[in-house]
C-alpha cells in the first residue's frame, strides 16, 4: 500500500528536491502542500502524478485539511519570504500542531542549531527552526529531525558572485578561510526518501547532511577548473564585514557566515552516504552543471 507524504514547500528549493525523489517510488504518493496549486511548478508536479492541495502557513485552518490521511509529513518553513522572526516560529507551530491533530505518523522536518543558545549571538534563520524543532519535541511528535548544508544550487543563481574589473570573479560568502559543508539539494531530497522509507531506524533522530566540506577558496578552484578560462576567488571580506553591508537580511546572514565558520558542524558525510550513496561531490556537481553555471554567470 502507498504511503501519502505531504510535502510542504514543493515548489520550492527543498521541497522540491524531496518532491522529485519521492514522485519516482511508487512506495509514496506525494502531496504537494502550497499557497498557489495553479502556478507552473505545481502544475509541473501535478503533471508528473503529484496531488496538488493548497494551504498556507499563515492560515492555520487550511492546514489539517491539507495533512489529513497523511502517513508522512516533510516541513520546512522559509524564514527568507518575509525575514520576521516570530511569524516565522508562528507558521512552524502551527504546521507541528495540524500533523498532530491529523496524526501524522512520521514528520520530517528541516531544522537548524539554536545560534542564540550555542554562540550567544542571534541568527533569526537559524533560531527560527530550532525553535520549531523544540516545540515539536515538546509535543512529542514522531519527527526526524533533519539540518541541510550550503547548498551547491545557490550558485546556479550567481547569489553573491561578483564581477570584478579584472573581468575575475569573487565569491563573496565570507568564510575566512574555514571549511563549509555543502550539498545538492536535489540529491539531499533522496535522502529524505530514505528516511522515509526506513521510519524505525530514523524517528526521533538528527541527521545533518554533507556531501563534501571545502573551503570557500576550493570552490573557487573547482569553478575555475571546470568554466575555465574564467577565474573565481574566494572573497577577503570577514562575516562582521559583510553583516554591514546594509541590504535586507545582510546581518543574519552575516551571523550565520560567522557561526559556521567558529562552530563545530553537526553534519556527518557517512550518514548521508548511507541514506544515498550516489550523493555527489561539488566537482562531481559542477561538471554536471556547467552549462547552467555559465548561464547564470552571463
Amino acid at each position: 500500500m502507498t504511503k501519502v507524504i505531504a510535502v510542504f514547500g514543493a515548489t520550492g528549493a527543498q521541497g522540491g528536491g524531496v518532491a522529485n525523489a519521492l514522485l519516482e517510488d511508487t512506495d509514496f504518493e506525494v502531496r504537494v502542500v502550497t499557497r498557489n496549486a495553479s502556478s507552473d511548478e505545481a502544475r509541473a508536479l501535478q503533471e508528473r502524478g503529484a496531488d496538488v492541495v493548497q494551504a498556507n502557513y499563515d492560515d492555520p485552518g487550511t492546514l489539517g485539511p491539507a495533512m489529513q490521511g497523511a502517513y508522512g509529513a516533510f516541513v520546512v518553513i522559509n524564514y527568507w519570504e518575509h525575514r520576521d522572526f516570530h511569524r516565522a516560529v508562528m507558521q512552524g507551530k502551527a504546521v507541528a500542531d495540524a500533523a498532530k491533530s491529523a496524526d501524522v505518523q512520521h514528520v520530517v522536518f528541516s531544522t537548524l542549531e539554536h545560534v542564540q543558545k550555542i554562540a550567544g549571538f542571534p541568527c533569526q534563520h537559524f533560531d527560527s527552526k530550532a525553535l520549531v524543532d523544540e516545540y515539536m519535541t515538546s509535543l512529542n511528535l514522531p519527527v526526524t529531525f533533519v539540518k541541510y548544508p550550503f547548498f551547491y544550487e545557490n550558485y546556479l543563481k550567481a547569489r553573491k558572485i561578483l564581477k570584478l574589473e579584472d573581468g575575475t570573479y569573487e565569491i563573496g560568502y565570507p568564510m575566512e578561510g574555514a571549511s563549509l559543508d555543502g550539498g545538492s539539494v536535489a540529491d539531499l531530497g533522496f535522502a529524505i526518501r530514505a528516511i522515509f522509507k526506513n521510519r524505525g531506524q530514523w524517528l526521533r533522530r538528527s541527521v545533518g547532511f554533507s556531501a563534501d566540506k571545502l573551503t570557500i577558496q576550493q570552490h573557487a578552484e573547482i569553478l575555475s577548473k571546470h568554466l575555465a578560462p574564467k577565474v573565481f576567488k574566494a572573497t577577503e571580506m570577514t562575516a562582521e564585514q559583510f553583516c554591514k553591508l546594509g541590504f535586507p537580511g545582510a546581518e543574519d546572514l552575516g551571523n550565520g557566515f560567522k557561526f559556521c565558520r567558529i562552530h563545530a558542524s553537526a553534519r556527518s558525510g557517512e550518514l548521508t552516504r548511507q541514506l544515498y550513496p550516489a550523493v555527489r561531490n561539488f566537482d562531481t556537481w559542477v561538471a554536471d552543471h556547467k552549462g547552467a553555471l555559465l548561464e547564470a554567470l552571463d
